[in-house]
């Protein structure tokens, strides 16, 4: 698998969006309802969407955030297969202090989410520990 960070707007043409979420000091991790393990809220960029909507958007669907402040954090391009699946393309992170949590939205993917306080064992995608150095980083500079 071909995988590395980049600093933020590297790229263009992002297929996706991860984001790094706080709350009270915790990061916020997801369970997907067909998965047993654990993810960082993100996922695919919709038609006529910015990187910056696609992030609040599935923030919000992933965790239920509905007060929240979002800022860039980095890039990273990937190219193979993970858990049976293939990637190929740019993806954009962000970095998220969620303020306030309301319930799951009823249409959500999501089962559950959990806080951490550093990544838990089980992850989907194991590469996110490439890029949780800067995330601390821009954690311990805000909270």
């Amino acid at each position: 698998m071909e995988f590395k960070v980049h600093p933020f707007n590297t790229f263009k043409d992002y297929f996706c969006v991860d984001i790094m979420a706080l709350y009270k000091g915790k990061w916020i991790f997801c369970k997907h309802k067909k998965r047993n393990t654990w993810e960082n809220p993100g996922g695919h960029i919709e038609a006529g969407e910015t990187s910056l909507e696609a992030a609040k958007r599935e923030l919000y669907e992933e965790t239920g955030a509905i007060n929240f402040d979002i800022e860039p954090l980095c890039d990273y391009y990937i190219n193979g297969e993970v858990d049976g699946r293939y990637f190929k393309g740019n993806v954009q992170v962000y970095f998220a202090i969620v303020h306030i949590l309301g319930e799951l939205p009823s249409n959500s993917e999501m089962e559950l989410i959990n806080f951490f306080d550093s990544f838990p064992n089980e992850l989907k995608f194991p590469m996110s520990r490439d890029f949780f150095p800067i995330a601390l980083e821009k954690k311990q500079r805000t909270v």
